[in-house]
């Protein structure tokens, strides 16, 4: 399972990076067409789409790697225990936050599924599930770090 995950990982690292390629390249062609007279109508809604996966797939890989703008000057001022204590608080919030907003974002794929992004000629949809799927995404990274921080003893705690 182990192996699976961190394949899994590395897929997500790839989509991420083209991603974020395409989007770059989809919004400089768009920029060029458009400044020639040649405007590329569907660049802008691929360029969404593609960024509001970027958004959860980036997000879930900074909280996998520990990436997040944190308050260290504050916590690292507070004893092992307190800093470990909060730390786990911190996570439960965070996985709390991210099921709502896996509950809210399926039903918002299931209310809005009907609604197309005419360019593309796709139900708007393919950019509201990027909510639910990063979101799940993000909370499995989460329980795995929550369950390293409740392991890790407090001797070995803090940088």
């Amino acid at each position: 399972m182990k192996k699976f995950y961190e394949k899994f990982c590395q897929l997500e690292q790839w989509l991420a990076i083209l991603l974020l390629a395409g989007i770059t390249i989809l919004v400089f062609v768009s920029a060029m067409a458009r400044t020639i007279g040649f405007p590329i109508n569907w660049a802008q809604d691929a360029a969404l789409v593609a960024f509001a996966w970027l958004v959860f797939l980036g997000g879930d890989i900074a909280l996998r790697t520990t990436g997040l703008i944190g308050i260290d000057l504050i916590i690292r001022r507070f004893p092992k225990s307190v800093q470990k204590c909060l730390d786990i608080a911190f996570k439960v919030v965070m996985l709390v936050f991210l099921a709502v907003l896996v509950v809210n974002g399926i039903s918002y794929v299931i209310s809005g599924y009907k609604r197309m992004i005419n360019t593309l000629n796709i139900s708007y949809a393919w950019v509201t599930a990027s909510v639910p799927v990063g979101s799940f995404l993000m909370i499995i990274s989460v329980a795995i770090n929550l369950v390293k921080s409740i392991k890790t003893p407090v001797e070995k705690w803090g940088k």
